[in-house]
C-alpha cells in the first residue's frame, strides 16, 4: 500500500528537497568561487562554477506548489 501525501505534507517534502539541492549547490560552488577570487581558477572551473550558480538560481525560483526542478550540472560535462 502507497501511502498517500496531504497538500501540507507534500509541501513540506518539496521545501524540505529544496533546502537540500539548494545546500548541494553551494558546496559545489564555494571551492570554485574561491578559485576566481584567488585568480587560480582553471578554464573548466570557471565554466563549472557558472552552471552551478545558474543552478541555484534556478532552484531557489522554483515554485514548490508546482515542482519543476532544474537540471543538476553534470560532472561529466566537464571532462575532455
Amino acid at each position: 500500500v502507497q501511502r498517500v501525501y496531504s497538500p501540507e505534507e507534500l509541501h513540506k517534502k518539496a521545501e524540505a528537497e529544496k533546502v537540500r539541492r539548494l545546500a548541494e549547490a553551494e558546496s559545489a560552488i564555494a571551492p570554485l568561487a574561491r578559485a576566481v577570487k584567488l585568480n587560480i581558477a582553471t578554464d573548466e572551473e570557471i565554466k563549472r562554477l557558472e552552471a552551478w550558480e545558474l543552478y541555484s538560481v534556478m532552484v531557489n525560483r522554483v515554485d514548490t506548489s508546482k515542482l519543476d526542478w532544474p537540471d543538476k550540472p553534470a560532472i561529466n560535462d566537464w571532462q575532455d
